[in-house]
């Protein structure tokens, strides 16, 4: 017999969100004044620096105002431009905020889940992206809180994030409760740190690298059908 689980924590970015779509559709915009021709490199060169600073602030090397500080900055250098890329964040931010493009099948999956669990958001967005996005998506009704690790002081997969939300959940304990996200290092890696289940969402198919998950899914859909069954 499946475990029975009452509890649910979402990631959002890559899990509800195609974040990806919104990032490029943000950065072309900014890019384009330094030229059409390099535009496609330059997100990837953006995505290559801004991975690298994430990864640090996820092992506790930097902070997040390092983060929004540098990687403008860091691409306009690797490109020879000159450019305020302080500037340029702000204005990619407030075009980000205003972008929330849903995974296909999210709003589905969660109107299923909805009446079953109870269902918690655990994120390292900034605030200040994630709410407005969550708010115009209409995703923010189907959560009772969302946990942000820029409020919180701690980021997944930080033991003390999870610690923190836990204490915020009334009465919600571990052992019933699963993370789904797709991320192996800050989800997956968080939740078994934290002593709770875990499930993958892995729509391309990576491998696990080892990391011990409780349970896979590649489409979203399947959700409901491993939990409800």
């Amino acid at each position: 017999m499946r475990k029975q689980y009452k509890t649910l924590l979402f990631d959002v970015d890559g899990t509800l969100m195609d974040f990806d779509a919104s990032e490029a559709e943000q950065l072309r915009y900014i890019f384009q004044p330094f030229g059409e021709d390099r535009v496609e490199s330059m997100i990837d060169t953006y995505r290559r620096i801004n991975h690298e600073l994430w990864d640090s602030y996820e092992k506790g090397l930097i902070t997040k105002l390092h983060i929004t500080d540098a990687r403008f900055d860091a691409v306009f250098k690797e490109y020879g431009i000159i450019a305020d890329g302080k500037e340029a964040e702000l204005r990619y931010r407030r075009r980000l905020n205003q972008s929330a493009i849903l995974i296909p099948g999210a709003v589905n999956v969660l109107e299923e889940l909805k009446d079953h669990f109870q269902m918690y958001v655990v994120t390292n967005g900034f605030a200040d992206t994630q709410k407005p996005r969550m708010a115009d998506s209409g995703l923010d009704r189907y959560f009772i809180e969302s946990f942000i690790s820029e409020e919180i002081g701690y980021q997944k997969p930080q033991k003390e994030f999870f610690d923190y939300c836990f204490s915020h959940m009334n009465g919600v304990e571990r052992g019933s409760t699963l993370i789904i996200g797709d991320s192996l290092k800050s989800d997956i890696k968080g939740g078994i740190q934290a002593g709770i289940d875990t499930c993958w969402y892995n729509p391309h198919g990576k491998e696990a690298d080892g990391m011990a998950v409780t349970m896979e899914i590649h489409d979203l859909k399947e959700l409901p059908q491993l939990l409800l069954c």
